[in-house]
């Protein structure tokens, strides 16, 4: 990419609206980068993230792209985050509204930022009982995802971290099952939380979860997917 997407004249000037950083994650000297490539879960190389002045995520672009392909990607990015700007200048003149402070948790837990979504997604709460935004159910399998996340690298470091993390992730998506089940996310809540529970290794929850799942759900996709994991479950299980 460097001989080719970063020398298009339309890319170098849309680059100035951002601060080029070059990360060698390889590079044993530098244990920064390794975290980097945690803290943004890049899987392949190359990898161009987009990041805020505060270490959020807006977007990112795995593998090679042409010019003309990536152009766009920087455009969307700008204006991602031109919108969360925007977002947020609104919030401070109106704090307790509950929609921005649901858009704002959600932009944040998108961004891998879960401290900072916490307070607008206790507002977005608070001020919205009955999911009058109906965004709540997507804010709460978020947060679950957000902790579900944090599960299996506490249990090696920090095994009380892991067992509170845990016990947010399955009250998050517990939520989104029973308080709202009629949500698009419901069954995507029931997958993550048999996820969950095998990650943590609790394995007879986990299997109880994912076949009531198979057994009602009407989408071919997220019965092929449930099906997958619970032959993995399965297996962890009769090796444990």
């Amino acid at each position: 990419m460097d001989a080719e997407t970063f020398t298009d004249d339309r890319i170098i000037e849309l680059s100035k609206k951002f601060i080029p950083i070059k990360v060698n994650p390889e590079d044993q000297e530098r244990p920064e980068n390794v975290e980097a490539v945690r803290r943004y879960q890049v899987s392949g190389f190359p990898t161009i993230v987009f990041a805020s002045s505060d270490g959020g995520m807006i977007a990112k672009q795995v593998g090679f792209i042409y010019p003309n392909d990536f152009a766009p990607v920087i455009e969307a990015a700008l204006e991602k985050e031109q919108t969360f700007v925007e977002q947020l200048a609104k919030l401070e003149q109106t704090p307790d509204d509950a929609k921005l402070n649901a858009q704002v948790a959600l932009t944040y837990l998108e961004r891998t930022q879960l401290e900072k979504a916490l307070p607008f997604s206790e507002k977005a709460f608070k001020h919205d009982p009955k999911n009058s935004t109906g965004l709540l159910p997507e804010l709460h399998n978020q947060l679950g995802l957000a902790y579900g996340t944090k599960v299996e690298s506490a249990m090696v470091k920090n095994a009380e971290k892991a067992a509170m993390y845990y016990e947010k992730a399955v009250a998050h998506f517990t939520t989104v099952i029973d308080k709202y089940p009629k949500s698009e996310v419901n069954e995507h809540a029931q997958y993550y939380l048999g996820v969950i529970h095998a990650i943590k290794g609790n394995f007879d929850d986990a299997i109880s979860v994912l076949e009531k799942l198979i057994h009602h759900t009407s989408d071919a996709n997220i019965k092929q997917n449930t099906e997958a994991m619970l032959e993995r479950v399965k297996d962890l299980a009769s090796s444990n």
